[in-house]
């Protein structure tokens, strides 16, 4: 091997990473990225929801805060589980608005947020979130989240939300009804309250 044959060699890894690293910059034009998340189980998101109740989305509207679209979803709530502020009957004394990173704002800027949850008016979910500001308040980005159907609560990974032999909650399964399953998160909502 020449002299000139080793210099070629030693500049032929150096300039596949440099094209490696140009390639896995992200471009000027990229608007959406992968999301990832932690998978967790109904009991795990439960422990870390601040926020559970089932209603029916009544408006999606989008907004600019600096710079960013976000998206305002605002339910009725009809069942309030935890965290909604309720009257002496036991009803949430008003609709809860979450907002999510993302949407398509009138005359303003656009982002997608790969992953991100959307919502219908009319569509009755659901809801295990936080109550600080994140891209997506539902616990586990979108995974304490699923649609009331006739067959179920259904999640958006397509697993119903189901109820094992001792009566807690499984994502998976042939699905509950929606009373049953309230029972079980407020049986376990009511033991990590005791545990404490």
């Amino acid at each position: 091997m020449t002299p000139a044959d080793r210099t070629s060699a030693r500049r032929w890894p150096a300039a596949a990473a440099l094209l490696v690293a140009l390639l896995a910059a992200p471009l000027p034009w990229t608007a959406a990225r992968a999301t990832t998340y932690l998978r967790l189980g109904p009991d795990q998101m439960l422990d870390k929801a601040d926020i559970v109740f089932v209603g029916t989305v009544s408006s999606v509207s989008v907004s600019v805060k600096n710079g960013r679209p976000w998206t305002a979803v605002t339910f009725d709530v009809g069942t309030p589980i935890e965290g909604i502020a309720t009257d002496a009957n036991g009803k949430a004394t008003g609709p809860k608005v979450l907002s999510f990173l993302g949407g398509d704002a009138t005359g303003g800027p656009a982002l997608t947020v790969s992953g991100m949850p959307s919502f219908k008016d009319g569509e009755r979910v659901l809801v295990f979130a936080y109550d600080q500001a994140y891209a997506s308040p539902i616990v586990g980005f979108r995974q304490g989240l699923w649609q009331v159907t006739d067959a179920g609560l259904v999640g958006l990974d397509g697993r119903r939300l189901s109820l094992d032999a001792n009566g807690d909650l499984v994502a998976g399964g042939a699905g509950a009804p929606l009373q049953q399953i309230i029972a079980a998160i407020v049986k376990h909502l009511g033991a990590k309250a005791g545990g404490q």
